[in-house]
């Protein structure tokens, strides 16, 4: 374990820093973050470290303020007690101020004394918090993607299920994501809301300058290479990124909106044409009539599917930078005491972008649905509406996504308001 962990047993301490050359004493303010997990959320454990090193390299310059992870691949070492979790207890001592929890597929592994090490590791979490309900934040995130059967497991879900009611019934409150740019989002904006509640509490321990000089070069080194690597983006730079990216979202969704409108007009016209031909016994003539309208129809699709699939593409990309650089935005906030005008402008465009969304996916869903209702009269017909209605779904489920970022971002703006009042 580090000298700097060792240093931070306290909730939160005061760091005196220096710089090469130039001794610059400097407050700052520790929040050491525990993780907890099975091991099929590999990939949001990672992200979870690149975000922490992401806020870190903002709030240690401007707000004095700095997260450290703590993970038991990394600060616990080899040793013996009762049982392997309880090594990991007993290393860890419950001296972190945030717990961070992530599920999937599963709950993990059973121990001596709970359903896994992460539900013991919560529990231990639990109650620190209401020995003391200041000492510590909990943050129980389930993930919310699909499950290769591969790695299903009835008797897990079944747990998982449990886990969820019994937060339910202690009063806690957990969040749901689909991808790890969600989850990321997802980071920034409550990790900002704590580190704003923690900013204004007293300080509770100070390190000494003689504690600072014992820390070696090394130590030094990475954090002269942390402020080389400062991201100097700030909150207007993030917003114009989101607002730009925000457009292009827009705009291919008007494109998407425009095809649905062209491709439903010549659809309702060819469907006319055919309505008006006869096609029973001795009208081969009308049959051949029929079957041109019907191929001119099944190209009419396929073009239509080449533009939604290329249109939903870019509003995807456009959506996942235009997010991310909004819950960057946001994490700046803690930067202001109060800013509400320019919160409230963001809150009331994107109720705005929400609606719009909707309107949207009401148009898409109307068109599936004639396309669906369409009868199987050729298999050129048949194989352009399979890919119609396969590209269709991939917009419903970039709509729904958005729509779900967006009622993310709101509740956080939300919450940073209500927090900035109180």
């Amino acid at each position: 374990m580090s000298l700097t962990r060792r240093c931070s047993q306290a909730t939160v301490s005061l760091l005196l820093r220096y710089e090469p050359n130039k001794i610059m004493p400097r407050k700052e303010t520790i929040l050491t973050i525990f993780v907890a997990s099975p091991s099929d959320v590999t990939e949001e454990r990672k992200a979870l470290e690149s975000i922490v090193s992401e806020l870190n390299r903002t709030w240690s310059k401007n707000l004095n303020l700095r997260l450290e992870l703590l993970k038991w691949e990394t600060d616990v070492y080899p040793g013996f007690g009762k049982c392997p979790q309880d090594v990991i207890n007993n290393q860890i001592d419950d001296e972190y101020d945030i717990f961070i929890s992530i599920f999937w597929s599963k709950i993990g592994t059973p121990t001596a004394s709970s359903a896994s090490g992460t539900i013991e590791e919560f529990n231990r979490a639990y109650a620190k918090y209401k020995t003391d309900s200041d000492s510590v934040d909990l943050m129980v995130y389930f993930k919310d993607q699909p499950i290769p059967p591969s790695r299903i497991d009835p008797a897990q879900l079944t747990l998982l299920s449990d886990v969820k009611s019994q937060l339910g019934e202690l009063g806690g409150l957990y969040w749901t994501f689909e991808s790890i740019k969600d989850f990321e989002s997802l980071l920034r904006s409550h990790l900002s809301k704590v580190a704003q509640r923690w900013s204004s509490k007293p300080e509770k321990s100070t390190l000494t300058e003689q504690t600072i000089n014992s820390i070696d070069a090394d130590s030094s080194a990475e954090n002269k290479e942390s402020l080389e690597d400062n991201d100097d983006y700030g909150l207007f730079d993030y917003i114009e990124i989101y607002e730009e990216r925000m457009a292009d979202h827009g705009s291919a969704l008007n494109a998407l909106t425009d095809a649905t409108q062209r491709i439903g007009t010549q659809f309702t016209r060819r469907s006319e044409e055919i309505n008006g031909l006869e096609l029973g016994d001795g009208k081969n003539a009308d049959r051949k009539q029929a079957r041109r309208i019907l191929k001119s129809s099944s190209e009419d699709l396929i073009r239509y599917s080449d533009i939604v699939n290329i249109q939903i593409k870019l509003a995807a990309q456009a959506r996942e930078d235009s997010f991310e650089a909004l819950s960057k935005a946001l994490s700046l906030y803690v930067d202001f005491d109060e800013d509400f005008e320019s919160l409230n402008d963001l809150e009331e465009g994107l109720e705005q972008f929400k609606d719009a969304t909707n309107g949207t996916k009401k148009g898409i869903i109307g068109f599936r649905n004639t396309v669906s209702a369409f009868p199987r009269l050729t298999i050129q017909l048949n194989k352009s509406k399979r890919q119609t209605l396969c590209a269709l779904d991939s917009v419903l489920e970039e709509i729904e996504t958005t729509a779900q970022s967006c009622a993310s971002i709101l509740k956080a703006i939300r919450e940073i308001k209500k927090e900035s009042k109180s």
